[in-house]
């Protein structure tokens, strides 16, 4: 861990106040006492109540350090994680994780030593009979697209330089050198790409307008705090495609102005953290990255800190400045006022590795890929309940059906009753809608959330009341808490469903719940989980109400 404390710096070379409050609590072996506070106030400059918020706030600051996190996502549930998790807590000190990211091998428990180990492994750590690991299944990566672009070196290890520079990293990177920022710009609009973390905003109008900020420095953030239960790809392209992020990060900043990045990266993922870091270490050995660079820009590393709402970009930039995670009201922008308040461009993983084959391709080239509203392709993960689970790229314009089919049905040979399509933001989607074609435009029309590209299959015998109050756990847990609608309406839900599930009134109820969420929570957390519940509740609530 030492030989990489000094890289997660992220202001006026200090290290962030919450990376600092982590490594006090985990020198201590005592409960929090108000003396801590006092001590870490002064140590981070920050008033004591915002300590103590930030303390109270984050799950990873109060678990013990040789916990065992068992996946609780939503592919692992059905996947029977939830029975793992009663069996480990008898003998081991365990935690749940929404989630680890491996939802084509459900379930998955990380343990103490981070060692992933999966289905009979789990079951055998749970039984006290673990000896030793065995290799897991591998990740299949596949492309129905006419090339692949995400995923060209995301089925393979391209975690070391010259691997990754022998398959054209970094090409792009050098090539643009001998241009201008405006070239990178007007080529990203032209080519229509869009961001891949669920909303879907257009790329290069989102860093021209930190471009054309007049505050500096200006900032770029990878998201890698991918956490919707089902979506794994971002997880993959940090492992086995760092220099892709990196490559991504050099050129947004190269467009934008930028002098420094950070890779914000779930601690779920820890050896996302430690691919992404050594390769941040080989490209500044190369002379790719910093201060002596053609171009001077520094990257650092920012682990998150357990809370999934860090994944939207505002909450995610109060964590690095060492405040909760909770969103912020929009506007301002994070590309006018965004880290300390300065222009800041927040991508999420598989956005800037697209970049790259962008500028390679050209604009025209690129854009003649997938629709008119979404051009290029996209990364769908898989989860184990397929027959062929894993990561397929394909084209904008294909259908759910083709993808499906292309997975071959159910894992288990029953017939499919519904998928879920990105996370429990999406949506729940029976058969006959099946014809639909991945793109956001067109799926919006109908009511339709791609997020985050997941897709989770529910066969003939999904036991619906149980997803149901996992969802709405989930959502309890999780939820930031600064809307009363979102953090109170969750645990209310929760408890009408684990407790009154069979009273008449338990469905009215509900629903009204649900129409408070969505119109009074600030962020996409609390407006739009409701739906794909009441979806479930719309399709299959005669059998959780039985």
């Amino acid at each position: 861990m030492k030989t990489l404390r000094r890289y997660w710096e992220t202001h006026n070379g200090e290290t962030s106040p919450l990376l600092q409050i982590r490594d006090y609590l985990r020198s201590k072996e005592s409960p929090v006492e108000t003396s801590d506070v006092k001590v870490l106030a002064q140590q981070v400059k920050l008033p004591e109540a915002t300590v103590r918020g930030a303390v109270s706030y984050y799950a990873d600051l109060h678990d013990s350090k040789d916990s065992i996190r068992v996946c609780q996502g939503t592919s692992c549930i059905l996947a029977g994680a939830d029975q793992l998790y009663e069996q480990l807590q008898k003998s081991s000190k365990c935690k749940a994780a929404y989630c680890l990211g491996y939802c084509d091998r459900s379930p998955a428990v990380l343990d103490a030593q981070e060692r992933l180990l999966f289905d009979k492994q789990a079951q055998a750590l749970a039984d006290g009979q673990l000896e030793a690991t065995v290799e897991p299944p591998q990740l299949s990566v596949r492309c129905l697209a006419p090339e692949p672009i995400v995923t060209r070196r995301a089925g393979d290890d391209y975690s070391q330089l010259e691997k990754a520079r022998s398959a054209g990293a970094y090409s792009a990177w050098f090539k643009a050198l001998e241009g201008n920022p405006e070239d990178i710009l007007s080529t990203l609009e032209r080519s229509g790409e869009r961001g891949r973390g669920g909303a879907g905003f257009p790329t290069g109008q989102k860093w021209r307008s930190c471009a054309e900020a007049k505050e500096e420095p200006r900032y770029v953030i990878a998201n890698g705090d991918e956490g919707d239960p089902g979506s794994f790809i971002d997880r993959v392209l940090m492992e086995n495609d760092p220099h892709g992020i990196i490559e991504g990060m050099l050129l947004c900043a190269y467009a934008v102005g930028a002098s420094q990045g950070i890779v914000f990266i779930r601690s779920e993922y820890p050896k996302a953290i430690t691919r992404m870091q050594e390769a941040i270490d080989q490209a500044r050995a190369a002379g790719i990255l910093g201060s002596e660079a053609t171009f001077p820009f520094e990257i650092s590393i920012f682990p998150g800190m357990g809370s999934y709402v860090c994944g939207e970009e505002t909450a995610m930039l109060n964590a690095i400045e060492g405040l909760r995670g909770e969103v912020q009201i929009r506007p301002p922008y994070p590309t006018q006022e965004g880290l300390y308040g300065k222009p800041t461009v927040v991508d999420n993983v598989e956005t800037l590795v697209n970049i790259a084959p962008i500028l390679d391709k050209g604009a025209e080239a690129y854009s003649a890929l997938g629709t008119r509203d979404s051009s290029g392709t996209k990364a769908m993960c898989l989860n184990h309940g397929f027959a062929r689970p894993g990561i397929v790229e394909v084209e904008f314009g294909t259908t759910l059906r083709e993808l499906i089919e292309e997975a071959g049905g159910s894992a288990n040979g029953k017939p499919l009753e519904a998928v879920i399509l990105g996370g429990p933001m999406g949506s729940l989607l029976l058969p006959e809608q099946w014809d639909v074609p991945i793109c956001y435009e067109l799926m919006a029309q109908q009511g339709i959330e791609l997020g985050h590209g997941s897709l989770v299959a529910l066969p003939e015998g999904t036991d619906y009341r149980v997803l149901l109050e996992h969802w709405l756990k989930f959502m309890r847990d999780e939820s930031c808490g600064k809307c009363v609608p979102c953090s109170l309406g969750s645990q209310k839900a929760w408890h009408l469903v684990r407790d009154r599930i069979h009273q008449p009134e338990c469905r009215s109820q509900l629903e009204r719940l649900f129409e408070v969420m969505e119109q009074g929570s600030l962020c996409a957390f609390g407006q739009y989980m409701p739906e794909a519940m009441r979806q479930m509740i719309q399709y299959f609530g005669d059998r959780i109400f039985q």
